[in-house]
């Protein structure tokens, strides 16, 4: 079966790779020039992903794998296209935004009428800002094909949409761009993707699938593909079903998430420890409290509630409140180095360096996207620090080895807890390095050994008043 994916990146060229080692013919395809010659010379362009190296390698030299910029005529096509979050101030500017990103679209018909609330900046709001579903990408993606669809083709949306676009917006491009009628002459579906970074090719293939068609054939032809290379469950629902399961599967562990740093807030008003309240809270067998943290990343939790709130913002107020808790949190973590700096000014010393452990937003992951690490850094930067990062999953911020971006630091912020840290950083170690001896610790990472060694930590979560 020859397979064609629209977008090359942390979804697509993974599932592009284990599509072609199930024996299926595929071109991936991207707009990136650069992206496609890297790939022709044997680069990679993912990196500290598990076995994506070797089942690359061995995609493209069984020639069942292939690269281009350009579309051709296939079976299936899969759009896995990224759909960013509109952020725009909340004011009398977004009805006009709105109004001039509807107006650059050419020939959207119904379908952009219809999505009007998707397609543009949408109701969802956070603090002085407005957030919606992106679908630039995907319409435009959806147009690229069009031209290329022949009767019998299936068309498999993987992107994280807000419910409805499958439906509407991405079929009627598809129909109006090829003169095909769907769920008769082509067939088209949702299957969002659901996969953790460090591990994408396990899941691609381990993990239960949801596929949501737009008709009862277009559900059945999408699992039947699926069933070529995905070893989990493959269960069949609709298509806006599909898409808001996606959608409710992150809003819960952004919801959740909210719940622990809410507790972490609490806590600091009431003189306890929140990582102590919340192991003793744990030991019931019925609860599963979360750790609070300085935030919440990756291009899917960080972002996919805004598409609920978006579609019906007078039914989500849950959904919205928690978005707004998490996208205070590194704000909370500035104000958390603020203590650090006046008790700093209280023994007659400054804070001038800072040393920022951590710019991905999960630990031992290589992944900075929405990353709260990166958002408390440039809070520090326009505070006026003098701001070293270090991460040693994430290429930029690695090379720099960990002991010289604690050299005569006044300040460690720990942003994300790796595994690496905690044998790489002993208190006497990191003493005889840091000019102070001041820390801001978001992740309840240092324990009471560090303030024996004569550290003064600030901690996230921890009142003054709480043992640690």
């Amino acid at each position: 079966m020859k397979v064609c994916v629209i977008g090359l990146g942390y979804i697509g060229f993974p599932t592009a790779c284990v599509v072609a080692r199930a024996g299926h013919d595929v071109l991936g395809i991207d707009v990136n020039s650069d992206l496609i010659d890297k790939l022709n010379n044997g680069g990679l362009h993912i990196v500290n992903e598990n076995g994506l190296a070797e089942i690359a390698r061995e995609a493209f030299l069984s020639r069942h794998l292939r690269v281009s910029r350009c579309p051709e005529p296939a079976d299936v096509f899969i759009l896995a296209v990224p759909t960013p979050c509109w952020r725009i101030p909340d004011s009398v500017e977004a009805a006009a935004a709105k109004k001039e990103v509807a107006a650059t679209v050419q020939d959207s018909g119904p379908a952009a009428d219809a999505l009007g609330q998707c397609r543009a900046p949408g109701e969802a709001s956070n603090g002085n800002l407005r957030f919606g579903a992106d679908l630039t990408y995907v319409e435009q993606a959806a147009r690229d094909i069009a031209p290329y669809l022949r009767s019998g083709n299936l068309v498999i949306l993987e992107s994280t949409v807000s419910p409805g676009t499958t439906n509407v917006l991405v079929r009627e491009v598809l129909e109006a761009g090829s003169g095909l009628i769907c769920g008769r002459d082509f067939y088209l579906a949702h299957a969002p993707e659901r996969v953790l970074p460090g591990r994408i090719l396990e899941e691609i293939t381990k993990n239960d699938r949801i596929i949501g068609g737009v008709n009862e054939e277009s559900t059945e032809r999408a699992i039947a593909f699926y069933r070529t290379f995905v070893h989990g469950d493959v269960v069949g629902t609709d298509a806006t079903t599909a898409e808001l399961v996606k959608l409710m599967e992150n809003t819960f562990r952004d919801v959740n998430i909210a719940l622990a740093n809410e507790f972490a807030l609490i806590c600091e008003e009431l003189g306890v420890n929140v990582f102590e309240a919340i192991a003793l809270a744990n030991r019931h067998p019925r609860v599963k409290i979360l750790k609070p943290g300085p935030g919440v990343g990756g291009h899917c939790i960080a972002v996919d509630p805004y598409f609920i709130v978006e579609a019906v913002p007078e039914r989500a107020r849950l959904i919205s409140l928690a978005r707004q808790i998490n996208s205070s949190m590194p704000h909370h973590v500035l104000g958390l180095v603020r203590d650090a700096a006046q008790r700093a000014r209280e023994a007659g010393a400054a804070i001038e360096k800072v040393a920022a452990l951590g710019a991905s937003y999960k630990p031992d992951v290589g992944d900075e996207r929405e990353s709260p690490a990166l958002e408390v850094a440039s809070l520090l930067t326009a505070e006026g620090y003098s701001v070293s990062i270090h991460d040693p999953y994430v290429r930029r911020f690695s090379q720099t080895p960990l002991t010289d971006v604690l050299s005569g630091a006044d300040l460690l912020v720990l942003l994300t807890d790796h595994q690496v840290y905690r044998s790489e950083l002993t208190p006497n170690g990191v003493r005889k390095l840091m000019r102070r001896n001041f820390i801001v610790d978001t992740r309840g990472f240092f324990d009471g050994e560090w303030d024996k060694v004569g550290f003064d930590v600030v901690r996230l979560g921890v009142g003054r008043l709480a043992h640690t």
